[in-house]
């Protein structure tokens, strides 16, 4: 999918015209050019930080003339470079056609000749790419394209420059995806070097990934991925017959045991006559605790290399943490991949509030970067927008689909209505803009995301990106909306940060039996004041008049006061009427406030009480008058009067007036009025 240039592209880069952008990764941008003849081509424009170094000039050179020589039958053929120019480019044929990730996350898993075309296809072009003395190192269903002609594999030969370069050596420019990265490319004692074997591991698991759907190690997160791949068996249960097979003796973990692209290819044409026998899976190291396979034979184990789990599990760690791959909080949750029995839930320790997010058991909102900005949805109609984070409109639950999420905004919290969720919008109209807008949570290409650790943010938290099939979830600063756009690798995604935001709405209120309550809970206040015991004020009035007493509800001025004006509180402890929905701010609870003795003075007093959703937010807050119009939210005291109001009933039945020890409630516009202005409220029900 092309998009139009930005500006700041270039136009032209020696004889070729650029005239779309085609993608951004690691190594640079992808232009859509046409080159003098006319015929259309892709142009690699290499990052300005690697263009500056040598070195790196003198690899790429020495990478492109090998490439060069990689016959064009399956593979994207290397038309042109230029090593010399600034910036350095690549020039490569152009293959119009879907890859084999949008493939199947369109149309589902391959069967038949079509999967046995994508295995043939792939290995015929790992022949011809090591053929010449070229590794891939970012074999993935990515590159692997769908021509007229049949399958090409692109963005090989110029790797090994990148990664090798003496500036840019470190853990974090590895090229490659975890999920279809060898063994040996994580832990060096699997192999030392990186050969042509890594390709194969790739091949077997782009393979499985075409028949099922799923990588063959796939995990919660990049590191229990990489775990997998280090001490567990694949899962190719998907994979039919004999092609798995011939996967399986490909994704084996150590690269001396696994065919070469020409043998490779070989098992695939004998396949058709079903020369292929099974191959045995090899075993993790002795310590670790898997599910054996039935009648399956010892495998070999090079003689003297025992690996204890932990030890290989914490190499896939240290590479990872130097990538920017691993959040803390898979640390902090200690998650396996099941290798060791689960502790009964009384030795279980509690789930830190980052891993129940991503679970979907809390609410958070979504913090841009370091912004200090939210994103949020101002109602079911909207366009994602920014906002400080407060409220319902800026707070979101996860929804787990598999390994991807729909993102469920709790913008409508409260009211009964359907649940709402982000999704990409493509309007023809506006071509070259994918904004997030409110749809219906039904799990589709546009409403499911991906989430990809990327290294922790200023205050030391674990960051993500956020894509799905159309590209990544970016903020446009100059436009002031979102955008889902491809940028090539995920380091170039705009980052983001899950704050915790306490349980989500269908939670409970209350600790489940045995479970430890949550430490930020606290009890109200006891009070400070002395003598007799204090009771409830007299409200048997109020229930009379159909004022809803005891029950979470939204407190708003009648319709005559010219708006739906809900009693709000803000992030500071103020007070006013601006408030316009449901949320966290605009949720009271009214009960009787507490009084030394009943009497007519005190007959339908009341507290307000603000009422969170999430027990964890802290002690109750209620609504004090402080002084004339001057509200705020404050520890509930009993027997505080400047914290009882005293609610008339006002005309209808279920309308009141509100007065405090110095204010009496009046507002027209959002504002509290000392004079003029209406004073009828009031309540309607919401959720608790």
């Amino acid at each position: 999918m092309s998009m139009p240039l930005r500006p700041g592209d270039p136009t032209r880069l020696g004889p070729y015209g650029l005239i779309a952008r085609l993608g951004q990764g690691g190594m640079g941008s992808v232009f859509l050019g046409r080159a003098p003849d006319d015929r259309l081509v892709a142009v690699k424009v290499v990052r300005p930080e690697f263009a500056d170094d040598p070195e790196f000039r003198g690899r790429f050179r020495s990478e492109v003339s090998r490439a060069r020589q990689v016959p064009p039958f399956s593979t994207a053929a290397v038309l042109d470079a230029a090593p010399d120019h600034d910036p350095p480019y690549l020039v490569v044929e152009y293959v119009d056609g879907p890859s084999l990730t949008a493939l199947v996350r369109e149309q589902g898993p391959l069967t038949g000749a079509a999967l046995q075309s994508v295995a043939v296809g792939v290995a015929t072009a790992l022949t011809a790419i090591h053929g010449a003395g070229v590794i891939h190192r970012d074999l993935k269903p990515g590159n692997v394209l769908f021509a007229l002609g049949g399958i090409k594999v692109i963005d090989f030969g110029i790797a090994r420059a990148f990664e090798a370069t003496s500036r840019h050596t470190s853990t974090d420019q590895m090229v490659g995806t975890v999920a279809y990265m060898a063994p040996e490319r994580l832990d060096p004692a699997f192999g030392a070097e990186v050969t042509t074997a890594v390709d194969v591991f790739a091949w077997g698991a782009v393979v499985t990934y075409a028949a099922t759907g799923h990588t063959p190690f796939t995990g919660e997160s990049p590191t229990v991925t990489a775990m997998r791949i280090l001490t567990q068996p694949p899962d190719t249960s998907g994979v039919p017959e004999p092609l798995r097979s011939v996967v399986e003796r490909t994704l084996v973990k150590y690269p001396e045991q696994r065919p070469s692209a020409r043998e490779l290819l070989d098992l695939l044409l004998a396949t058709q006559s079903g020369a292929v026998r099974p191959v045995a899976v090899p075993a993790p190291p002795d310590d670790v605790v898997v599910d054996a396979p039935t009648s399956v034979p010892a495998p070999h184990r090079r003689p003297g290399h025992l690996v204890r789990r932990w030890a290989v599990a914490g190499a896939a760690l240290v590479v990872l943490a130097v990538a920017g791959l691993v959040g803390g909080h898979m640390l902090n949750a200690n998650r396996t991949t099941g290798a060791t029995a689960t502790p009964p839930p009384s030795a279980q320790a509690p789930v830190d509030p980052l891993t129940a997010i991503l679970a979907g058991d809390r609410r958070f909102s979504l913090q841009l970067g370091d912004s200090r900005r939210f994103f949020m949805l101002e109602d079911g109609n909207a366009e994602l927008d920014l906002s400080d984070g407060t409220g319902s409109r800026s707070q979101f639950v996860l929804k787990p689909v598999g390994v991807d999420y729909m993102i469920q905004s709790l913008t409508n919290e409260g009211y009964a209505s359907a649940p709402i969720c982000l999704g990409v919008k493509i309007d023809p109209e506006e071509p070259g803009t994918a904004p997030l807008v409110a749809t219906a949570c039904t799990p589709t290409k546009a409403t499911l995301f991906s989430l990809g650790e990327a290294g922790r943010d200023a205050d030391g938290r674990p960051a993500y990106t956020i894509g799905n099939a159309y590209g990544f979830l970016l903020w446009d600063a100059e436009a002031k909306r979102s955008d889902v756009d491809e940028v090539g690798e995920a380091r170039y995604a705009d980052k983001y940060t899950f704050v915790d935001r306490g349980e989500p709405p269908a939670a409970a209120a209350t600790s489940a039996p045995g479970s430890p309550e949550p430490a930020a809970v606290t009890k109200p206040p006891a009070s400070s004041t002395s003598g007799p015991k204090l009771v409830d004020a007299d409200v048997s009035m109020l229930k009379n008049y159909a004022i809803d007493l005891g029950k979470p509800v939204v407190i708003t001025l009648t319709g005559d006061s010219g708006g739906d004006y809900h009693l709000r509180s803000h992030p500071d402890g103020s007070v006013d009427l601006t408030g316009t929905g449901v949320t966290e701010s605009t949720r009271m609870t009214i009960k009787p406030a507490q009084v030394r003795k009943r009497s007519e003075a005190n007959q339908n007093q009341v507290q307000i009480v603000a009422t969170p959703k999430v027990p964890a937010a802290g002690a109750p807050a209620c609504l004090t008058d402080v002084r004339e119009t001057v509200l705020r939210m404050e520890p509930c005291r009993a027997g505080e009067a400047t914290q009882a109001w005293k609610l008339t009933p006002a005309g209808d039945s279920g309308l009141f007036e509100i007065k405090g020890a110095h204010t009496a409630l009046r507002s027209e516009t959002g504002s509290l009025l000392k004079e003029g202005g209406w004073s009828a409220f009031q309540t309607i029900a919401v959720a608790p």
